[in-house]
């Protein structure tokens, strides 16, 4: 046995065996670590956190907040207090249209109905009208007699430069030929700001921008006078956000301030562009309009409500709804500092879209958790009763 032995050991020494033996070893040990490594770490469980018994905080490194799904945020030093106004989105005024009728006449056709959609200068209503008729009479008349004095003084100039006719009387022509010429133009515009009526007096109203019919305001057959309505015409995609606040709370909104406006599910930034009296209720109370930044606006009618910031005397702290959670049915927050975390009581103002307005338990500089923060409860927990045992 001694011999086989000695004999296998003085074998195993030889450079041709002991060589393949170190290496075919070392890619043994190389997989196991490799394998070793490649398993996944596991987020660290409440019993794997350090507890500190003094003051019911527990130890978390940065490492372990992130693989506990935790983030941090800085408490953000509110200017003033969130009021809230309610409004509706409604056509901006340049994007409103009251089409009426620009001379008396009697309403032949209607092109359009509520809902239609129509082109800028497209017809909406063919009318006819005496007034018309004499506008276009007017507007050929003059055009007859400026050719007709325009004619007479080119004929005049040939004669004047052989001597059979004065300078003076040149002049007179070429003065009476201008006069006719500019009434002619001005007899034109008339009947062109009325639609360009025929010799019947028949004429197109038309839409004086591009949008939708909301309301129309005659029929066929119907008489109407000088500015009578025949449609309503508003432009969708040229809205605006509109208010009715009081006078005192517009002392505190200026223009170009920012808001933060609710539609719905729908949460949008929009800008002040005015603030004025309302004139619909004599001025007791204000309009405020606003335009939505970098966001699509709501359909036209929609019921929206506005947060607007007016200075406070409170100092007041915004932080994120989940970094607020309920124990025993008052709201904490967890502070991070030092590779500690700990539970603070604080005052919540209001909470409103996904913030909340905390007036006590928060410093400037404080760095907070989000997140899911039920492990820390627990952690926490068990720090307490540890320290209480």
């Amino acid at each position: 046995m001694n011999l086989s032995l000695n004999h296998l050991t003085h074998h195993l020494r030889q450079p041709g065996v002991l060589l393949p033996l170190a290496i075919s070893a070392s890619l043994l040990v190389g997989i196991g670590v490799g394998r070793q490594s490649s398993r996944p770490v596991s987020a660290p469980s409440v019993a794997a956190m350090d507890r500190a018994d003094a003051n019911g905080s527990v130890a978390l490194s940065e490492d372990q907040l992130r693989r506990l799904g935790l983030t941090t945020v800085r408490p953000e030093l509110s200017s003033g207090t969130e009021r809230p106004i309610t409004g509706f989105v409604e056509a901006a005024t340049s994007s409103r249209s009251s089409v009426g009728m620009p001379v008396a006449g009697r309403v032949l056709r209607l092109m359009v109905s509520p809902g239609t959609r129509v082109r800028a200068g497209e017809p909406i209503a063919e009318v006819q009208s005496a007034d018309a008729a004499a506008v276009r009479a007017d507007a050929d008349a003059a055009q007859a007699t400026a050719h007709s004095l325009a004619y007479l003084y080119r004929l005049a100039e040939p004669m004047a430069r052989h001597g059979a006719l004065s300078t003076q009387e040149l002049e007179s022509r070429r003065i009476a030929s201008v006069t006719a010429a500019t009434t002619a133009r001005a007899a034109a515009a008339k009947a062109s700001a009325l639609g360009k009526p025929d010799d019947s007096g028949r004429l197109l109203i038309r839409s004086p921008i591009a949008g939708q019919v909301t309301a129309v305001s005659t029929s066929p057959g119907a008489v109407l006078s000088v500015g009578e309505d025949v449609a309503q015409i508003s432009d969708v995609t040229g809205g605006e956000l509109r208010f009715l606040v009081s006078p005192g709370l517009a002392t505190n909104i200026r223009t170009g301030q920012l808001l933060r406006v609710r539609a719905g599910a729908q949460t949008l930034q929009a800008r002040v562009i005015a603030v004025a009296p309302d004139a619909q209720t004599a001025g007791r109370v204000m309009l405020l309009r606003a335009q939505p930044i970098d966001a699509q606006l709501p359909p036209i009618g929609t019921a929206i409500t506005a947060f607007v910031q007016i200075p406070s005397s409170e100092q007041r702290f915004i932080v994120p709804q989940d970094s607020i959670a309920l124990i025993n049915g008052s709201p904490v927050v967890f502070r991070y500092q030092r590779g500690a975390v700990e539970q603070v009581a604080v005052v919540v103002a209001q909470q409103t879209a996904g913030q909340a307005e905390i007036l006590q338990g928060v410093r400037q500089g404080d760095v907070l958790l989000r997140g899911n923060t039920q492990m820390l409860r627990n952690a926490l927990d068990a720090s307490k009763d540890s320290s209480q045992n």
